[in-house]
């Protein structure tokens, strides 16, 4: 029958009756007949169309009745009764429409059908056209098209462009013999990319026709340039020692700005030194399929442990003895009501504490580079005299309770107090996927900050560490240039009575932000308006309408934080406090506020409205000064970045454009939000939020990050002075319980992928900036083409700021003092102290491995793997032609109208997806 038809039921249930006995034999060939293929061929065995015993007949003992051969048409024809292989492709006509049982009533052997829904054309050779016969293909005729083989009825069977076959004409092909077999000098037309450089074979020749829209549409890649072409079956054309898919970093088949040349051995200066094959940092790779988790290690971790429940493998634990760092990771069904990664961390922090007293805990919501939603949370842990490895393995019990495998008895010899950096991916309502690093806290943070120990909790933590099972890598080779990137940062500070001690913790960051940011390549300012900005006009007094303006100097800001801070003069100064390491100049006045513009006080209004300040304080700085512009001092600037950092412990209790309200007005109270206030929505639509697909509403049209340092949920905060503050202390401030809906600020902060802090000490502040500061410096920085695996990357530039203090231009540190830093969540490199580019014309290269996403189904494994019609040798998954894997990834379902497949002489039958032959 056609190659795309299944036989009718009715049909194939006339096969019943006794019927001679016959023997194949040695395959007879086709021969000519009536409405049959002409091609000549031994002579068919004797056949009688007029015997009416013909349906207990199988005269050439192909599995088909005699009555079907005389009766059935495939493409305007039909088979020959009385020659078992009517099309010669070596294929017996039974097996070819799906039959594997011989004629009932007849002694005939008919090889097994492995697969009867894969069926191919009795009369057609070559049911696909792609050069190749059936039987070529099929190459131990079992009916199934099985791994190593192409596919019968795929003119191009891994869509790269490129026929099964020999070439025909224009149309390029792969197995230029014919033969099934692929030989050196050809490609493999069972794989995308031959010789795995990570260019697609068809880019590779110079293909830019799809041959195959309905079955490779979302997978083929034309070639940007088919002029040129590279060799698809040796990695390294020009022989330079950089592969062709790292060269051409789009891998597009054109020589892009900014890329090496495959077909010239250009591999010289940063590229030479860190894209060759001998010159890449190398990583190591865990996989389970189980939990559906591939992490990517540095090759220290000599310890991994899979962690099992009875036989079924959960995730892995594992230590790394030179960096002192340890890990599990483990997937589990999300918690119960949980429908995203915040709500999972929040059902799974109590477990996680079990274990050790949790604080300064930062949070910050992002999605993986395969568009998961995920948060990363970083936890201060207690345990001053337990031993890492201990932690670890306490943590597994925690959150794998009951499951065995566990690090390795010897003590690791370092102990707490730790830090817990942990990445909750939710994959879906059924998959989630926790890893957790654990380090000694004093290893990672303070002078430590820039360690190996801390990279290495970092890059586990931050994303690029895990894949789902079976995901593959590949090579990247980048070169680029790095202009100076603009920051502008806008605190907005709650000024009421509570927040002395919140105000001065800020201050004694201040410092050490701006010597992050200064060893950075950011041209940073910031300014400062308080939680009453927006509450009437400049004539109201205190802080309303006053914008403490844009300065690069730290201690301007500390002085704006600084208790009992005043200005020397009326009509311009010095801020009393502090007095180093420089002076903090000051209007004096009223015009930057109270205290002359310098300390922000605490008279502000007890209704505090963080949100509605930030919004108008931005509506008042922007569009902004263009980039070719002098700046402006109350003006953001159009070509920086804008960063907003609430600081209260209050949530916001914003009503109106200029108007708050206690508690949020009716029906609120210090634990839950009354109906007056604004809605968050509206604060997410005007900063923007992770989306790219709605245009933010304020001035710039550009996202704005809102970060947040801010009353904990579920604790009180902003009691009296010396007062121990509880949810049953009366003097506490508004912020919503749990049980009573989100809190307002952290609803936004999360919205806009902001950093998510804790108010309750300076510790806790600390970290909170500590978080802030690099998340603004990683979004500065440059943003990589693929999803790099942050251990394997390694750069190289060609002139540095300070070549007497960075001394390996050729392998750059890993430093955010002098180096290079890599965030992972935004996929961006940044570059600090003596390690910058030269000038922002300096070259710039990078290599890395990147994950290629390849598993469509976030409960793990391959899209449609568990359907009983799966296959993995067809690009959608399901067997045949006909069906189709569904958009969820869990089903196989029937093509609309059969997928197109059931030509001219049969009929789609939708219900029971089957291409139904027409009969004469």
């Amino acid at each position: 029958m056609n190659p795309r038809q299944l036989i009718s039921a009715t049909l194939l249930a006339i096969s019943l009756m006794a019927a001679p006995a016959c023997d194949l034999g040695p395959n007879p060939g086709p021969g000519p007949g009536p409405d049959q293929p002409t091609d000549t061929g031994p002579s068919p065995l004797p056949t009688d169309p007029n015997d009416p015993n013909n349906a207990a007949k199988d005269t050439d003992c192909d599995g088909l009745s005699d009555k079907i051969e005389f009766e059935a048409v495939y493409d305007g024809m039909k088979t020959n009764p009385g020659i078992a292989d009517t099309d010669q492709d070596g294929l017996p006509d039974g097996l070819e429409v799906g039959v594997g049982r011989p004629v009932t009533g007849t002694s005939c052997t008919v090889p097994a059908d492995a697969d009867p829904s894969m069926q191919t054309s009795p009369v057609k050779a070559d049911s696909d056209g792609d050069g190749l016969l059936d039987g070529v293909e099929d190459r131990n005729h079992n009916g199934k098209v099985d791994d190593d083989e192409t596919h019968p009825l795929l003119l191009d069977t891994d869509c790269d462009g490129l026929r099964d076959g020999p070439t025909s004409g224009s149309v390029k092909g792969e197995d230029q013999d014919a033969s099934g077999t692929r030989e050196p000098s050809e490609t493999d037309p069972r794989r995308f990319d031959t010789d795995g450089d990570g260019i697609s074979d068809g880019v590779e020749t110079g293909v830019t026709t799809n041959l195959d829209e309905a079955n490779c549409k979302d997978i083929f890649r034309a070639d940007a340039n088919p002029g040129t072409t590279t060799d698809a079956t040796n990695p390294d054309s020009d022989g330079d020692g950089v592969s062709d898919g790292a060269e051409d970093t789009n891998q597009n088949g054109s020589v892009d700005l900014g890329e090496l040349d495959p077909l010239n051995s250009d591999a010289s200066g940063p590229a030479g030194q860190v894209c060759t094959a001998n010159n890449l940092r190398p990583v190591i790779f865990q996989s389970e399929e189980g939990p559906d988790i591939k992490l990517a290690l540095p090759p220290t971790f000599t310890e991994v442990t899979q962690i099992k429940s009875g036989t079924e493998v959960k995730g892995l634990v594992g230590y790394d003895s030179t960096t002192k760092i340890a890990f599990l990771a483990f997937r589990t069904t999300p918690p119960t009501g949980a429908t995203d990664p915040l709500g999972d961390e929040e059902e799974l922090q109590p477990a996680i504490a079990s274990t050790g007293a949790l604080s300064n805990r930062t949070a910050q919501v992002f999605k993986t580079w395969e568009g998961f939603e995920a948060v990363q949370a970083f936890y201060d842990q207690a345990g001053t005299t337990t031993d890492l490895k201990r932690r670890t393995d306490q943590l597994v019990d925690a959150l794998v309770p009951g499951s065995t495998g566990r690090l390795s008895s010897g003590a690791a010899g370092v102990t707490g107090n730790f830090r817990l950096q942990s990445l909750f991916v939710h994959r879906s309502n059924q998959s989630l996927v926790v890893l957790i690093a654990i380090a000694p806290l004093a290893n990672v943070t303070g002078s430590n900050r820039s360690t190996p120990a801390a990279f290495s909790a970092q890059d586990l933590s931050d994303g690029s560490a895990l894949a789902q099972f079976g995901e593959p890598t590949a090579v990247q080779c980048e070169r680029f240039q790095l202009p100076q990137a603009k920051v502008d940062f806008l605190f907005v500070v709650d000024d009421s009575g509570s927040m002395k001690t919140s105000q001065l913790s800020l201050a004694a960051t201040a410092q050490s932000a701006a010597n992050a940011l200064n060893a950075s390549s950011l041209d940073w300012r910031m300014a400062m308006v308080t939680s009453a900005y927006h509450v009437g006009t400049s004539s109201t007094g205190n802080n309303v309408a006053k914008l403490r303006r844009f300065t690069r100097n730290a201690s301007k800001v500390k002085s704006w934080l600084t208790e009992g801070s005043t200005c020397s003069s009326t009509s311009g100064g010095t801020c009393s406090l502090p007095a180093a390491p420089e002076s903090a100049p000051c209007p004096g006045g009223s015009t930057e506020g109270v205290n002359g513009g310098c300390w922000v006080g605490l008279g502000g209004s007890g209704n505090e409205g963080v949100l509605g300040a930030a919004r108008k304080a931005i509506d008042d700085m922007t569009p902004g000064t263009e980039p070719t512009a002098s700046e402006s001092p109350t003006l953001a600037r159009k070509d920086a970045t804008l960063v907003v950092v609430l600081l209260g412990d209050a949530d916001d209790q914003t009503t109106g454009y200029t108007t708050t309200a206690a508690n949020c007005g009716t029906g609120g109270s210090l634990d839950k939000a009354g109906s007056q206030c604004e809605s968050t929505l509206g604060f997410v639509e005007f900063f923007g939020g992770r989306s790219e697909v709605l245009v933010p509403k304020n001035k710039t049209g550009k996202q704005i990050a809102v970060h947040g340092i801010v009353c904990p949920a579920g604790r009180a905060c902003g009691c009296s002075e010396g007062v121990t503050c509880t949810l049953s202390t009366s003097s506490r401030e508004f912020n919503p319980q749990p049980a009573n809906g989100p809190q307002r600020h952290a609803s936004v902060v999360n919205a806009t992928g902001g950093v998510l802090g804790s108010i309750l000490d300076t510790a806790s502040i600390g970290a909170s900036m500590d978080a802030i500061i690099a998340d603004a410096i990683g979004n500065a920085g440059y943003k990589t083409l693929k999803p790099p695996i942050g251990a394997s990357i390694k750069v190289a530039m060609e002139n540095v700021r300070d070549p007497a203090v960075c001394t390996a231009s050729g392998n750059i540190p890993r430093s955010t003092v002098n180096g290079f830093d890599f965030d992972g969540s935004a996929r961006t490199l940044s570059f600090f102290g003596a390690c910058r580019p030269a000038s922002d014309a300096t070259q710039v290269a990078v290599s890395y491995q990147y994950w290629v996403d390849t598993v469509k189904d976030p409960n793990g494994g391959i899209a449609c793997e568990d359907d009983p019609n799966y296959t993995p040798s067809e690009p959608d998954h399901c067997t045949g032609p006909l069906l189709g894997c569904n958009e969820a990834g869990d089903q196989c379902v029937c093509k609309p109208n059969c997928g197109d497949s059931c030509g001219t002489s049969a009929r789609c039958n939708m219900t029971r997806c089957a291409c139904e032959p027409i009969l004469n």
